[in-house]
């Protein structure tokens, strides 16, 4: 397993300031390159509920915190990740926190899983940086 360098440590070597329009082409390149990665492919529920800023990436899907630590989380009192209702679908509990059970989730698209970001660095980091490099080239 390749262990990527810090992200600040990968910004420095690119020249990039932060907050300026090179670190914003950063993130929205190490997104598009995530997006495969997620939970689900590229298609994700969780690609289409997410806040692109500056300097991070925000996933807002009620799930994407489990997804992306890879444990399964459930609801205290019934050991359960969620209900299913055939007329309303998968759901749990308003207003319950779910506690980690330790259960290593399963994912079931190729080439995804847990820990996304780093899964897409280490597949993908090569190109992130060159897509970055061209961009700043292009704008001197």
């Amino acid at each position: 397993m390749i262990i990527f360098p810090p992200v600040n440590t990968i910004k420095a070597d690119l020249g990039i300031k932060d907050g300026g329009p090179v670190h914003a082409f950063f993130t929205e390149t190490c997104f598009k390159y995530m997006m495969p990665f997620t939970p689900g492919g590229k298609t994700s529920h969780l690609n289409y509920n997410v806040m692109l800023k500056t300097d991070e990436i925000d996933y807002y899907s009620p799930d994407a915190h489990y997804l992306y630590n890879g444990i399964l989380y459930v609801d205290p009192k019934y050991g359960k990740g969620a209900f299913f209702n055939e007329n309303f679908g998968f759901w749990s509990r308003p207003g319950i926190a779910k506690i980690s059970s330790g259960k290593i989730l399963k994912y079931h698209t190729p080439n995804t899983g847990a820990f996304w970001d780093e899964r897409m660095w280490n597949a993908k980091g090569d190109s992130v940086i060159k897509e970055v490099q061209d961009y700043i080239d292009r704008s001197n």
